[in-house]
């Protein structure tokens, strides 16, 4: 028997209330923050969220620029070696294995020309390393397929891949980042380097285009920086005027970070001696993607876990 302060007996009904209170405080919380939400309080506008069961831990995304409002997108390490075609709404429009190829550690993907002009190619790169006992990386390099916006569940191979395998100069290095230059097909990878206790330094490495398959390239150094927490991601835009890193922090307003060339002909590199721009987004523990729409007038973010939801920010 339970009694209140006055020595009267309090029916479980009563004692009922306080975890009544409490789901309902939880309750209105949760409404308050969809209200919130949806008004505009958070940056970005989030458009969906991830349907496909499959697709659970994303480590990288890009925009297609050939087949409107599709994200492809692929899974971290452990998974096949496939991509997934979605909507923008993250609505699935089908399930793509790249033939004769591994997937070790996929870590981001990219879309750049390649050796017929008038084709879009996708860049997937082979390039996690926590252990660093992989001097030698790999870039999948396959032509965009065509996708129908119908959403589907479908399977379909992809032919006429081209494997190019990278090695860094001096020692492993581990990576999670790949940009590929619009206007040349010059690959670049961004590493992290832990080693350094009070800073995390990202090295910007390059190999040159055009690529041969079945070629290895040695990396070249070209320089680095200090970002405010690891680099995960990143993306050229269409026109080699933008390019925009995610960072791992925990505050979203370092989450991403913007640089501006004035001239997209001039050295990619160049432009992380300058002061990038700190855009704010949506706090997502495990957010490791980020790509530009094909404008370049929005990126987009997604995290990894369970029907994660699709953000698309301005770019200022």
């Amino acid at each position: 028997m339970k009694l209140d302060r006055y020595g009267r007996f309090i029916s479980r009904g009563l004692r009922g209330d306080r975890s009544f209170r409490l789901i309902l405080v939880l309750l209105v919380l949760s409404i308050a923050w969809w209200v919130l939400d949806a008004a505009g309080k958070n940056p970005g506008t989030r458009t969906g969220h991830v349907h496909a069961k499959d697709l659970t831990e994303i480590s990288g995304i890009v925009l297609s620029r050939q087949n409107k409002k599709v994200i492809w997108a692929h899974n971290d390490s452990g998974d096949q070696a496939r991509i997934f075609a979605l909507r923008t709404d993250g609505k699935p429009l089908g399930v793509f294995r790249l033939e004769g190829t591994t997937a070790i550690d996929w870590e981001d993907i990219a879309i750049g020309p390649g050796p017929l002009a008038e084709k879009d190619y996708l860049y997937i790169a082979d390039t996690g390393n926590n252990a660093l006992s992989r001097r030698t990386v790999t870039i999948y390099r396959v032509p965009e397929p065509a996708v129908g916006t119908t959403a589907t569940s479908r399977k379909q191979t992809l032919t006429g891949v081209e494997v190019l395998p990278m090695r860094f100069p001096s020692e492993p290095r581990e990576c999670e980042t790949l940009l590929v230059d619009p206007l040349n097909g010059d690959i670049y990878l961004v590493t992290r380097d832990r080693r350094e206790r009070t800073k995390e330094v990202a090295s910007v490495f390059h190999a040159p285009g055009p690529h041969k398959s079945g070629s290895l390239q040695t990396l070249k150094a070209l320089t680095s920086f200090v970002p405010p927490a690891s680099i995960r991601g990143g993306d050229i835009s269409r026109d080699g005027r933008l390019v925009i890193l995610r960072s791992h922090s925990l505050r979203p307003e370092w989450g991403a970070l913007l640089w501006k060339r004035s001239d997209p002909s001039s050295p990619l590199h160049e432009i992380f001696s300058d002061e990038p721009t700190n855009l704010t987004v949506r706090s997502e523990p495990q957010g490791e993607s980020i790509a530009f729409s094909p404008s370049g007038d929005f990126f987009f973010t997604v995290s990894e876990g369970s029907q994660a939801p699709i953000y698309r920010f301005e770019v200022p």
